[in-house]
């Protein structure tokens, strides 16, 4: 009897731990199969030079929010990227085309957008409509 229950122990160990190296083996190839992506320390705070003044924007701490994902904001990268484009590089000041939204009403209604709906869903949000200020920031002058 007790032959039996230390084999039965022993089979029931060995299959914890294949079972153990299976989900942990699972979980690191699915982080490397996900191929996330990382925001360069020179990208984690990103200034934009406006009329109205200099916003900046926290881009790596917008990244870190559960409700954000890349493509919440780069919405054409694609899954087999290894970079991002520049919110720049598609979208111009002076966009004449029809087919290319300008910056200002790109960011304007991504930002403000998402703000809105946070703020919506009872949660902490950044600065809402007419509230230019709060990410316009003059440079002081001396």
């Amino acid at each position: 009897m007790i032959k039996e229950n230390s084999k039965l122990f022993m089979e029931d160990s060995s299959m914890r731990i294949k079972s153990l190296c299976f989900v942990l083996f699972s979980f690191f190839s699915c982080n490397v199969m996900a191929g996330e992506l990382i925001i360069p320390d020179d990208k984690a705070d990103i200034l934009f030079e406006t009329k109205l003044g200099i916003v900046t924007f926290a881009h790596q701490k917008h990244a870190e929010l559960s409700i954000t994902e890349c493509t919440t904001c780069h919405h054409k990268i694609q899954p087999e990227d290894t970079a991002v484009k520049p919110c720049h590089d598609c979208h111009k000041h002076d966009a004449k085309s029809k087919d290319v939204v300008k910056t200002s009403k790109a960011f304007h209604t991504r930002c403000i957008g998402c703000h809105e709906y946070t703020a919506a869903g009872g949660q902490n949000a950044g600065p809402l409509k007419k509230k230019c200020k709060l990410c316009h920031v003059k440079p002081e002058t001396k």
